[in-house]
């Protein structure tokens, strides 16, 4: 090896580098059970324990011990440090979020048009959202469309005219589409730079973010995050700052006096009101308010009591209601709204924009009653009201009423805001947000505040006044503080979002999960064993088989291993559980290439080289074969990762990582070991025993000669196979089919939550795959831990069936948990949650693949026989796998044999380790075709066929042996995607040789008989 110093160096720097974030993810496991160990007591006794007085000296010890960890600077410190350098568990191991954002590319479009309320606008936007639910197409596209059939003669040019995007009443309508489709782009890349900036100042440790392109719709995966309320406030707020100034209560409470009478006028004149004279009242009379303590909602308080009534709370039930329907007669706004106390502002603060107070349900009522046409025409033009976002106090359901002066746009927007952060309020220690505007923003707030000395100034975000406070003096530092009653979090939260910065358009929250660990304990567990007992396995059979070399490839293995972990948490890889299933793939598939270079070097040896002369010829004859055949595999890791969603990319970034660690570990520690042996003349170095040194040479496949037979085989079962996909179909899996969906509450005999653990969610979800027939549901916990969301195909397609599974899923559900009651909630016909546009670029990524994989091997073997070849091949594999998934659809399997997004990756698996069997025999036949050009085709094709069958049979035993480790071992959850990579290994070893071999030799010999018959035939006489 050249260079070995060097070799030796960058590796120690590389397992250094691996094992130093290897060390944080201790860490990190060790801190989160710390944490665990201290944290759930203390929480359980704050819960069954909320008054001090009765703890016990254990019980404050146990606060004390969680405060001084929470107070531990140096822990804190550590444990950020660990979850900033090392992988996570994802939302199937973990739990979390799953959201789907949908950004209003509607909005942009009418933002960008000349007249947003044009009505030819209006309507094509309509037309618009209707289809895009339809169509996976972008929606300016659908827009597009929309309008030229509603208005075929229209100009896009004339709707979107503007001199900033250059576009006039002359531009094309194709150009002004590539402009609009350019500016919604740009809006959807600016909120998904905005959305991350928010979710990493969140604290989310390795969110997985993913744009859909062309679909405005941005998915999010937040593992571990258990405040999902304060995610959702999150992810919606546009973060539109605004500062208003403000009318004082004595402007508008007349106002309010005029809207009351006014709609009490109204209802008389419907002859809906009980006291006729009512109506003859003068409007503009302005009677002193009643007292906003004594008024509630609906008239529910003495608010008419006076000196000659019967005080409220003495009267009968229907005297009560009768008081009240008298007052929503008399007060149709002020029975909703509980308008501000008189004398308490008259004599404290008559600035107060504070105008009235309403119950929550309530609030909603008002501001329709406040947007008739009829009673905006008695509001002043620049008057405006906006309600608080948070109630007036801690357990009150009342939010308040401001009075705003709005001329059509803010004082003072976000946009002049540099700096926002949370911060403590020094005069009663309460958490605030503390603001500093930019040089623009300050000159004009020190503006602002000087012309409004004691006066209020509204503090709005997303329309909601967050706080009104009263200005002392001017303000010239550009300093602000907005203090809205926050706790720390709600505080945090808002700076975040105005550091993050405002978004263009909504956001919609369009589909979200909140997702409890769809594995137990239990199933972790097993896939932690599942991969010890695969690596403890192939350990034993290199060492079995290749002796001593064996043990110098598992040493390789280990280091593999090592990297593969260290590259994983290096790059904060969120680990799923199909990300386990690729590291225990990789185990068997790592060898791969050590096989390779062993076969090889037993040829050498066998030739008559020394030990010496064999490694190194070995390494050299070896390498194309070990560098193609992991290139392929490869690829289509890159292929799954570009294409899939969610776990699916986990399990990419997995395949992706072990495949380079084990180039490494085969190419360079394997070598190094093997050379150093050598270079001591070390005649105890062997590459197998007797029996496994010479255990395939005396097979002969003889390939061309049975390769009719075959032909017929694998014809029959593709035949079978695709006979049984078009009649038989599959089963097809809740992400790409849809399903129903129940909601399910559990609660005890008395009444009482009854919460469910993992363990117990792991057993009904068994029990329900048999009660649904082996169609496995999909089981998540909602927001409260004793309900939850199963969503199941099972009897899809009969629509009429929905009580009956119902029932049939209480039933299954008695059986885990007798004994607790189980009330569903609600039923729902769901669709797909994988996009329509997914599910097309799941299928387009086999293609995809397969099409990489033709063009890679025409570069590579200049022929595209073996191309085609090996197409043929992948498509044989692929088809078959299908096929066998079609038939067990019939069956009672003891797994899951849905076609879903797992499915998928199982096939593009299948498609990359299958082309590896096929490029190791292409690669040999290369060989002997280059080295002897006195042999023909067909020999060279069926010599390099019977030299590589050890390599062939080995290589898929291995990975095969890891394989059914992870299918015995691992748990429910992925056997039906581990056991369509056994079936693809087992086919994929086939087909290299008996498929893509044989159709690669009729297509060579075709040819060549054609160049034959050409040159052999006379040449025809010349004319003249």
């Amino acid at each position: 090896m050249r260079q070995k110093n060097t070799v030796i160096f960058l590796l120690a720097i590389f397992t250094a580098i691996c094992g130093y974030n290897l060390y944080w993810t201790y860490v990190q496991f060790s801190s989160d059970n710390k944490l665990k160990s201290v944290s759930e007591p203390y929480n359980q006794l704050m819960t069954t324990k909320p008054d001090r007085a009765t703890w016990t000296a254990e019980d404050s010890a146990l606060e004390n011990q969680y405060n001084d960890l929470m107070g531990d600077k140096d822990f804190q410190d550590n444990y950020k440090k660990a979850t900033e350098r090392s992988f996570t568990l994802g939302l199937d191991l973990q739990g979390g979020m799953f959201v789907t954002l949908e950004v209003s590319v509607d909005e942009i479009l009418r933002q960008q048009a000349s007249n947003p309320n044009d009505t030819s606008l209006l309507r094509a936007l309509e037309c618009a959202r209707q289809k895009a639910g339809q169509e996976s197409r972008s929606f300016v596209g659908i827009f597009v469309d929309c309008y030229k059939q509603r208005y075929p003669n229209g100009s896009l040019g004339a709707l979107f005219s503007s001199e900033d995007k250059e576009i006039s009443v002359g531009t094309s309508d194709a150009d002004v589409a590539r402009i609009l489709e350019s500016d919604a782009e740009s809006a959807i890349d600016r909120t998904f730079e905005i959305i991350r900036t928010r979710i990493d100042q969140f604290g989310v440790v390795s969110p997985n973010l993913q744009k859909q392109p062309g679909t405005g719709r941005i998915l999010l995966e937040l593992p571990g995050v258990k405040e999902p309320e304060r995610v959702r406030k999150l992810l919606s707020s546009t973060a539109k700052l605004e500062f208003y100034t403000t009318y004082s209560w004595r402007d508008a409470y007349p106002v309010l006096t005029n809207i009351n009478n006014r709609l009490k006028q109204l209802e008389s004149l419907k002859g809906i009101t009980a006291a006729p004279d009512s109506a003859a009242q003068d409007s503009t009379t302005t009677p002193a308010p009643p007292d906003s303590t004594a008024v509630a909602a609906a008239g529910d308080s003495a608010a008419t009591d006076s000196a000659d009534e019967i005080p409220f709370d003495q009267l009968s039930p229907a005297e009560q209601e009768a008081r009240r329907a008298e007052f929503r007669r008399e007060n149709p706004l002020f029975a909703l709204l509980s308008p501000a106390n008189y004398d308490y502002f008259n004599q404290n603060n008559s600035e107060t924009p504070l105008v009235g107070a309403a119950l929550a349900k309530d609030t909603a009522e008002i501001n329709k009653l406040l947007a008739r046409e009829d009673i905006k025409a008695l509001i002043p033009p620049k008057m405006r009201f906006a309600w608080t976002f948070k109630p007036i106090e801690e357990g009150s359901d009342y939010f308040q009423l401001l009075a705003l002066f709005d001329d059509g746009s803010p004082v003072l927007t976000g946009k002049e805001v540099a700096i926002a952060r949370q911060d403590f309020d020094p005069s009663n220690n309460q958490p605030v947000v503390s603001m500093r505007m930019n040089q623009e923003g300050t000159a004009e707030w020190a503006r602002i505040t000087e012309a409004n000395v004691n006066k209020h100034v509204a503090v709005l975000l997303d329309g909601f006044v967050y706080s009104f406070p009263v200005v002392n003096e001017p303000i010239r530092g550009g300093s602000s503080q907005i203090a809205g009653g926050f706790d720390i979090d709600e505080a945090k939260d808002l700076a975040n979002v105005l550091r993050a910065g405002q978004l263009d358009v909504t956001a919609r929250i369009a589909g979200e999960e909140t997702v409890g660990p769809t594995l137990g304990a239990e199933n972790i567990s097993r896939g932690a064993w599942s991969f010890i007992i695969a690596l403890i396995v192939v350990m034993i059979y290199m060492g079995v088989y290749y002796g001593r070399s064996g043990l110098i490839a598992d040493l390789a293995l280990v280091g593999t291993m090592i990297f593969v972990l260290g590259c994983s948490a290096a790059f904060t890889v969120v680990l799923t559980l199909p990300g386990i299933a690729a590291i225990v793939l990789t185990i068997g598939m790592a060898v791969d290439a050590n096989v390779l270079i062993f076969e090889r070097i037993r040829e050498e040896m066998r030739g008559g080289k020394t030990l010496k002369a064999a490694i190194k010829a070995g390494y050299e004859h070896a390498f194309s074969s070990v560098m193609d055949s992991n290139i392929t595999t490869f690829l289509t890791g890159v292929v799954l990762y570009s294409f899939g969603v969610g776990p699916i990319r986990g399990f990419a970034v997995a395949l992706m990582i072990g495949i380079v660690a084990s180039l490494i570990s085969a190419l360079i520690i394997t070598r190094l070991i093997l050379e150093y042996y050598a270079n001591r003349g070390s005649g105890s170095l062997n590459f197998g025993f007797t029996w496994t040194v010479g255990a395939f040479d005396n097979i002969k496949l003889m390939m061309s000669k049975r390769k009719r037979g075959f032909y017929i085989f694998s014809g029959a079962l593709t035949l079978i196979s695709l006979i049984s996909i078009f009649t038989v179909g599959f089963k097809t899996g809740v992400d790409l089919k849809g399903g129903r969906q129940f909601i399910v509450e559990f609660t005890t005999p008395e009444g009482q939550p009854a919460p469910l653990d993992n363990d117990k969610i792991e057993g009904m979800r068994r029990s329900l795959t048999q009660v649904f027939e082996n169609n496995a549901p999909v089981i998540k916990t909602l927001r409260s831990d004793h309900q939850i969301m199963v969503t199941t195909s099972y009897k899809l397609e009969d629509r009429a069936a929905t009580d009956e599974v119902g029932a049939k899923m209480l039933t299954g559900m008695d059986n885990t948990l007798p004994g607790v009651s189980k009330k569903i909630l609600s039923t729902s016909d769901v669709g797909p949650t994988v996009a329509s546009d997914i599910r097309d670029a799941a299928i387009q990524s086999v293609i995809f693949s397969l099409l990489m994989i033709f063009l890679y091997i025409l570069v590579r073997f200049r022929r595209w026989q073996l191309s085609l070849g090996a197409l043929a091949s992948l498509f044989h594999d692929v088809l078959i796998v299908l096929g066998v998934f079609s038939v067990l659809s019939l069956v009672n399997m003891p797994f899951s044999v849905e076609i879903d997004q797992a499915m998928i990756a199982a096939l593009l698996t299948i498609i990359g380790y299958s082309i590896n069997d096929t490029v190791v025999v292409f690669d040999r036949i290369r060989e002997r075709m280059n080295e002897d050009k006195t042999i023909t085709t067909r020999q060279a094709f069926d010599t390099a066929i019977d030299e590589t069958i050890s390599r062939t049979i080995v290589t898929s035993l291995t990975t095969l042996l890891a394989a059914l480790v992870l299918f015995f071992v691992a748990g429910d959850v992925i056997r039906g995607f581990v056991f369509a990579i056994i079936v693809g290994i087992g086919f994929g070893t086939y087909s290299s040789i008996f498929v893509a071999s044989a159709i690669a030799l009729d297509l060579i010999e075709r040819e060549e008989k054609g160049k034959g018959a050409a040159a052999a035939a006379p040449a025809k006489p010349a004319t003249t």
